[in-house]
């Protein structure tokens, strides 16, 4: 049976001497993998086409009980432009693709996950890949439904403009009625007014916002957390390892 669909391919590796196979996520059959066969020969339609960021239209033969589908077409609406990113930008595009091909499950239908995938490829490079990978981090929260509620305490409703965040529970709570974790997390008036403005504002906005780097990092590791305890199959994307050590989350 031949399907269509139309995604990003989240990652590709070789195949044989000649052939690819590709990780896809797509807006109708969710993550898939394909073979692309003579996809690195130098007549094939596929040629610089099936690259991690690459938004496509493809057509490929399902066939019931098969994890890998042969693919027959690719149509190209974008891809990924390499070679006017920064290192670090780069790093932080691959890390957004890592981390959807970990936490997206086969079959599963994921069209607004591709829609937020491709906003973030769109929006213009700017000053702080690093800040624009959290911000998707926190916008993909919010599609998955996994997002906590950082502005009220749990336990007395009271508005909270600073309070402590228990992410094994997916919880905030004021000062009188959080609980000890040894991994709870502090959350001060620069992280709860931070997470308000992401949460109302659009990517291409967001990327535009400076932040200062200690207040990007505590945002990186209450992201990190969440994901840890709340996203499947989560892991901190190797990717971000390209990003230099002085603008990581995570030293």
């Amino acid at each position: 049976m031949l399907k269509k669909d139309d995604g990003v391919v989240l990652r590709a590796a070789r195949s044989g001497e000649t052939s690819k196979i590709v990780t896809f996520l797509g807006t109708r059959n969710g993550k898939i993998r394909l073979i692309a066969k003579g996809a690195l020969g130098g007549n094939s339609a596929f040629r610089g086409a099936l690259e991690p960021g690459s938004h496509l239209e493809i057509v490929f033969y399902h066939k019931e009980n098969r994890t890998v589908f042969f693919l027959r077409e690719a149509h190209v609406h974008s891809v990924l432009r390499t070679e006017s990113l920064t290192l670090p930008a780069l790093a932080a595009a691959l890390a957004v693709l890592e981390l959807l091909d970990q936490v997206c499950f086969p079959g599963s239908p994921e069209p607004a996950i591709v829609e937020l995938l491709l906003e973030y490829l769109r929006c213009p490079i700017d000053n702080d890949p690093l800040f624009s990978f959290l911000v998707f981090q926190y916008h993909l929260l919010v599609v998955l439904g996994a997002l906590p509620d950082w502005t009220v305490c749990a336990t007395c409703s009271r508005i909270l403009d600073e309070g402590y965040y228990i992410p094994a529970e997916g919880l905030a709570a004021c000062r009188s009625h959080a609980g000890y974790s040894s991994r709870r997390v502090w959350m001060d008036q620069r992280l709860t007014r931070l997470a308000a403005t992401i949460n109302k504002a659009t990517l291409s906005e967001l990327r535009k916002i400076e932040v200062a780097a200690d207040t990007r990092k505590d945002l990186g590791a209450v992201l990190h957390w969440t994901y840890t305890y709340h996203v499947n199959n989560y892991r901190l994307p190797e990717a971000l390892k390209l990003i230099p050590k002085d603008k990581r989350t995570d030293d």
